[in-house]
């Protein structure tokens, strides 16, 4: 919570989801600007195009890996085995990762990288070519970095498809287009997929109400231990919802996502036997953590034993999915528990994600804002003494919003926020001066507007379409923080 310090200052709490993410993050500065980039990326659905385009990266990159794949290395050797299905397998992840490319590429920035390509294979001059080249291979921005990959990728395609064209493809043959991948994977500047546990404010969060309100009550070590575990099991969730079939059938791809399942259900194992449970101080949460790693590792042993007896068929493939499925939803309802969220009557993992109450705890908060916000700029505006407290409310809501509702926002409505609270931060003190008043009471005035489109853009989600804006309970909420 914010505390006013010596001169009217206004000291605000960390935004305590970002920067967990942030410290994630070996290079946030690259993060930074691709976030820019996606913001200003004019294409539907983009967020979840993102995440499917970044979560094809690392199956692939895992799948070359001997002890990902489904195979039984001790009943066949691995030297006599015949690896075209799996090679299949990448390549129809190869393809999808093609086309999601091209469509996160604007049109404008797609055609102009073309062309720049055209010219360079049609020039004599080696110089100029080079250079043209080394131009290219800078990645200064994400859009060209995004399209380098593309085109490794479409090369790659080319070699994979000559290659299963033989009567068997060796291990070593799949093992060197592997490491092939993997360079153009890892060298890539601004889509190197991360590493296990390391999250992205694009598409990771923990929606869930009753989950966020109990992690919010924890002290450190614990909150962040707790929440690292619920933003790598929502992840995992995320991750099988793209095991699925088209009316052409199964995806391929869909064992190549399985198996990055499991290798990051066991990566959460080892955090939760080596991180999470020594760390803790009640011996309640030490035995939930130990609990869920003999859980999680049990679910990783069977995503691999099905994989290895029953991936030919695909509809048992399907099925392992939604077997992994059910059993993690599972275990967040078991984790919940443990923190003391409070867990609906049934238990059910439905309802503690209701997207019901999601929305309507979302809708409250942003009335509640939107009317800080207001008051905070009628006060700044008339310059009387309520102004410090009224930006020292505004403060307090900052930091309960960015605990739960923040998650809860869609990406493209993350900016005005964030915008809003580098402005609150950035101010320090309450200005002194009637100009710096002034523009603090606009800078108020314009987010309140922003708070209450986003109100109404929530209240028409067919979610809560219909349903009674609950203001008593929000003008609750709103008196608790102006007595602040």
């Amino acid at each position: 919570m914010p505390r006013i310090g010596p001169g009217g200052e206004v000291r605000f709490a960390r935004d305590y989801f970002r920067d967990l993410v942030r410290d994630s993050q070996p290079h946030p500065g690259l993060s930074a600007e691709r976030e820019r980039w996606l913001r200003g990326c004019r294409v539907e659905g983009r967020e979840e195009r993102l995440f499917e385009f970044e979560m094809l990266l690392r199956g692939m990159e895992r799948y070359f890996k001997l002890h990902n794949l489904p195979i039984d290395s001790v009943a066949r050797p691995v030297v006599t085995r015949d690896f075209c299905e799996e090679l299949r397998d990448v390549r129809d992840a190869l393809g999808q990762a093609i086309k999601l490319a091209r469509r996160l590429l604007d049109p404008g920035d797609d055609q102009r990288m073309m062309f720049r390509r055209y010219v360079q294979d049609q020039l004599v001059d080696d110089r100029a070519r080079r250079a043209l080249l080394d131009e290219e291979l800078e990645e200064d921005t994400p859009q060209e970095s995004l399209f380098l990959l593309r085109q490794s990728f479409e090369s790659l395609r080319t070699v994979m498809d000559s290659l299963l064209k033989l009567e068997t493809v060796s291990y070593r043959v799949f093992h060197e287009v592997g490491n092939l991948v993997l360079r153009a994977i890892v060298h890539n500047q601004y889509f190197r997929p991360f590493r296990p546990l390391e999250f992205c404010l694009e598409f990771d969060r923990v929606k869930s109400v009753p989950v966020l309100d109990a992690l919010r009550k924890l002290g450190d070590p614990e909150r962040r231990l707790f929440t690292t575990v619920f933003l790598g099991l929502f992840r995992l969730l995320h991750y099988l919802a793209y095991v699925r079939a088209t009316p052409r059938g199964v995806e391929r791809r869909s064992r190549v996502v399985l198996a990055l399942a499991r290798s990051e259900a066991l990566t959460l194992v080892g955090y939760l036997r080596t991180e999470l449970a020594p760390r803790v101080t009640l011996r309640r949460h030490q035995g939930a953590a130990l609990r869920a790693s003999r859980d999680l590792s049990r679910l990783a042993d069977e995503i691999g034993r099905r994989l290895r007896h029953e991936a030919d068929d695909p509809e048992r493939v399907l099925d392992i999915g939604a077997s992994a499925a059910e059993q993690l939803r599972a275990q967040i309802v078991r984790l919940a528990a443990a923190v003391e969220a409070r867990l609906p009557a049934d238990e059910s993992f439905t309802r503690l994600v209701s997207p019901v109450v999601l929305a309507q705890r979302l809708r409250n908060d942003l009335w509640v804002f939107a009317r800080l916000a207001r008051g905070a700029d009628e006060a700044l505006a008339a310059g009387t003494e309520e102004a410090v407290h009224a930006v020292d409310a505004l403060g307090s809501f900052l930091s309960y919003f960015q605990d739960v509702s923040y998650q809860l926002l869609r990406y493209g409505d993350l900016q005005a926020f964030d915008e809003f609270a580098a402005i609150l931060r950035e101010a320090g003190a309450i200005p002194a001066g009637p100009m710096a008043r002034a523009r603090l009471a606009e800078e108020c005035r314009a987010f309140a507007e922003a708070a209450e489109g986003c109100y109404v853009a929530v209240g028409r989600r067919a979610d809560v379409a219909g349903r009674r804006f609950d203001e008593a309970h929000a003008r609750a909420v709103l008196a608790k923080f102006q007595q602040v």
